[in-house]
């Protein structure tokens, strides 16, 4: 069977560039300065809450929300609110003309309340007045008649941790007739065998916390009435092609009456993906009724309250080893915290047991997850999307097996780890561009690892230091959630400037400029001649979403096909112009084009494109990719889950105040196994931001509910995040570049994997710096706050 032409687009590409040496490209791997970093700095981006200065007499719309986590809604006055001065509607459940539902897989959550509230942030009715301030003040009058239900904060009231069998209870989703939205499972080999083999067993109980994304930007939409019944939506959305679909179900519209576009994002992180839905389609909503301007802006709270969340977990974990580390079993039960909605939950949980026995040669397992529905704000998208949580217990459970081998931790992962050739857990071969050893090795030798191992085993005193290693893997794109596919338009201009359109959004991650670098190096343009159009529906191409770190491997490819039959085209022509013997000798460095043999024979880039335009050379591609079909099987939990990886090292370099239990990283390093890297700066700064952030999640952050189910840090003076004063005094960053021939000159994903393996190198820091077997066992969880430290420090009975 004969393969698409992307596909030999891209494998030809790779195979003809795998050697090449990052100083011999023009673009690919340099330190380009970003395509938006100038505007962003002087303050010219337009964000979605920056157009509102634009709009001609526009209505505000604030979300009522209800007072209690979890009750039944009898009924709903809102004549007072009407009332209310500048007040225009107020808008319910019964006013929703097309699918009450704003469920991002599945549709079990309502956009407007009808007969149930199921969290703190769901809506009841939308006030509609002349201010925002008016419409707040308003919404305070809407009364609703709740039957108060009780309230499940804890899945373990749910869920039984033993059998992993419902408990009776009042259900939370009636609808479905059970509170467990997911299960997923891997079983391997002889699990009970291998353990009675096993000359060592480790096993222990982990918890992982809620993690609030914290993006600078809070959710703003802004909806516009067309003439013919459609609309126009501008909001903070990662993927518009979905927010399209959402609202267009919510309006009772076909797509093409519905355009999204997504302006600058401060911040996405996943939590702009289901959020950009639900507010999207409350602006949509009101426009299309009152055929006029409706406009959406969160405060800080209502954002915090208002979209998903990363999700808690609750795992068991237990690991069978020879005497010698050879890894012989791994045993898992992992509890999703979902929340009140599904969001993204059943893809979360599929990607949590594709990575629950991490990056090794894994035989015999037995893996179950579980998702299960609780009264809390939803968990949805987060960077890393399942994979922080297992690989905490998976990172922290080979720390606790090197204690009981006596072996080096890095020599027991050494020992462990994939390499070309070896299996997966799942069954699948990895063939080639496996970097998973040498990102380890490369690692230890930046941090000194050895050295400092033997150093701080003799620290005495108050304040002790410590150092840990994580590893992780990463699978790359969407695998076998769902259709991966990608796209991308260039079009080049008569002058030979060139408009590069894709659906995928910047959220501030940069990703656009990996693009950029692939755009113009294939052409042999610089970046400067390309202007990027903001991902528009109704004029980009649908990319997929911008998740799941498939930006540079995905996007990439697409962009790479376009680029490389105008490339073609091009070169032709360029051949005939100049006398070249072949269109395989045309060099363009625009502004100049010549042959390879005779440099001094030049014509213009400028001069190639106008002659393009009179000979009829089409000038205008898109590029189509669509990734290799993952495999999966339900039952045994194996098969081909994602096209490749990305691997990492992290080691974590920490001082433990043992009078406080103040626990400072001094030292980050973080290698990564990301393939070709495209866009330098980009890379590096993922890598630091990555860790930045992962560290808040392991030291600082987590949420905080009282009994009757209200958020009590939801602001950023009670929900805390790592400052300038927080961070690391030194990192020390740097790629393996095993390159995967169906990416894009070998590239592979960095955005969610540089957050994956932080907190647990973290942890296994702070247990290395207490030196006790006791509290090896007791860093079980985190964040890693001074009072938790602190207990464990007393538990241990760890003295200066």
């Amino acid at each position: 069977m004969s393969k698409p032409d992307y596909v030999e687009i891209v494998e030809e590409v790779f195979y003809k560039y795998k050697d090449k040496k990052t100083e011999e490209f023009k673009y690919i791997g340099k330190n380009v300065v970003r395509w938006d970093a100038i505007a962003k700095v002087t303050g010219q981006p337009v964000f979605t809450a920056d157009l509102l200065k634009l709009v001609k007499n526009p209505v505000f719309v604030y979300s009522v929300r209800t007072k209690y986590a979890h009750a039944k809604v009898k009924g709903i006055d809102y004549s007072d609110a009407l009332k209310y001065p500048g007040v225009l509607a107020v808008f319910t459940a019964k006013d929703v003309p097309g699918i009450n539902d704003v469920g991002y897989v599945i549709p079990d959550q309502p956009l407007l309340a009808d007969r149930k509230v199921r969290y703190i942030g769901d809506t009841v009715a939308l006030v509609v007045a002349e201010s925002l301030e008016n419409a707040r003040e308003a919404g305070g009058l809407v009364q609703v008649d709740y039957e108060p239900l009780k309230v499940y904060l804890d899945p373990l009231e749910i869920i039984d941790p033993e059998t992993f069998e419902e408990k009776p209870h009042e259900l939370i989703h009636d609808e479905r007739g059970t509170d467990i939205l997911t299960r997923y499972k891997i079983r391997v080999g002889d699990v009970e065998k291998a353990f009675k083999e096993a000359a060592v067993v480790v096993e222990n109980k982990y918890e992982t916390p809620f993690q609030e994304h914290a993006y600078i930007e809070p959710e703003a939409a802004i909806a516009i009435p067309e003439p013919d019944g459609g609309v126009t939506i501008y909001a903070k959305t990662q993927c518009p092609f979905d927010t399209r679909k959402a609202v267009a179900n919510v309006l009772g519209l076909p797509f093409n009456m519905v355009r999204v576009i997504a302006p600058a994002l401060g911040g996405g992180f996943g939590g702009a993906e289901d959020v950009g839905n639900e507010i999207a389609a409350k602006v949509a909503l009101v426009a299309t009724r009152l055929k006029r301007p409706a406009v959406l802006i969160h405060t800080r709270e209502e954002s915090i309250i208002g979209h998903t969340k990363r999700h808690r977990t609750i795992s068991w974990y237990r690991h069978a080893a020879a005497r010698d580390g050879t890894l012989l079993a791994v045993e898992a039960k992992v509890i999703l915290d979902k929340g009140a909605y599904a969001s993204l939950g059943p893809f979360v949980a599929w990607r949590a047991v594709v990575h629950s026995t991490g990056p090794y040669k894994v035989r015999n397992a037995k893996v179950d997850v579980v998702a299960v529905y609780t009264n809390k704000i939803p968990g949805g998208a987060f960077r890393g999307f399942g994979n922080p949580q297992v690989t905490f217990a998976v990172e922290r459970q080979m720390d606790s097996l090197a204690e009981e081998l006596g072996m080096d931790p890095v020599e027991l992962r050494l020992k462990n780890v994939l390499r070309n050739g070896d299996r997966t857990v799942h069954g699948q071969l990895l063939d080639h561009g496996v970097g998973a050893e040498e990102v380890i090795k490369k690692a230890v030798e930046l941090s000194g690892w050895y050295e400092k191992r033997r150093l701080y085993a003799s620290l005495t005193g108050p304040v002790r230091r410590g150092i840990g290693i994580a590893i992780f893997y990463h699978g790359n794109s969407i695998g076998a959630e769902g259709a991966d596919y990608s796209s991308a338009s260039v079009i080049i201009q008569r002058d030979g400037s060139i408009i590069f359109r894709t659906g995928l959004t910047d959220m501030g991650q940069g990703a656009i400029q990996g693009l950029i670098n692939i755009l113009a190096e294939v052409l042999g343009v610089p970046p400067n001649y390309i202007k990027v159009e903001a991902a528009d529906t109704a004029a980009t191409p649908d990319a997929g979403p911008t998740v799941a770190s498939r930006s540079t491997a995905m996007g990439g490819n697409a962009t790479l096909v376009a680029a490389y039959k105008l490339r073609q085209r091009l070169n032709k022509l360029a051949a005939e112009l100049l006398g070249c013997g072949s269109p395989d000798d045309v060099v363009i460095e625009a502004p100049k084009v010549y042959c390879k043999d005779d440099p001094s024979h030049t014509i213009t880039w400028r001069e190639l494109v106008e002659q393009a335009f009179w000979k009829g050379v089409p000038l205008q591609e898109f590029g189509f990719y669509r990734a290799p079909p993952a495999e999966w099987d339900e039952e045994t939990g194996t098969g081909a889950p994602y096209f490749t990886y990305t691997y990492g090292a992290i080691v974590s370099d920490v001082e433990v105040d043992l009078e406080t239990g103040l626990v400072r990283v001094k030292e980050a390093t973080t290698v990564y196994d990301i393939g070709r890297v495209i866009n330098r700066t980009g890379a590096e700064l993922h890598a630091i931001g990555g860790y930045i952030q992962g560290m808040g999640y392991a030291l600082m952050e987590d949420l905080y509910y009282d009994s009757a189910g209200r958020l009590m840090n939801d602001n950023l003076s009670t929900y805390h995040i790592p400052t300038a004063r927080d961070i690391p005094e030194k990192f020390n960053v740097y790629f393996v570049e095993a390159g995967y021939y169906h990416a894009p000159f070998g590239a592979k994903g960095l955005g969610e994997p540089s957050i994956v393996a932080i907190a647990p190198s973290i942890a296994n820091a702070v247990v290395n710096a207490l030196r006790s077997k006791q509290a090896n066992k007791l860093v079980n969880k985190h964040p890693l706050t001074p009072d938790y430290v602190y207990s464990v420090i007393k538990k241990a009975g760890v003295k200066p």
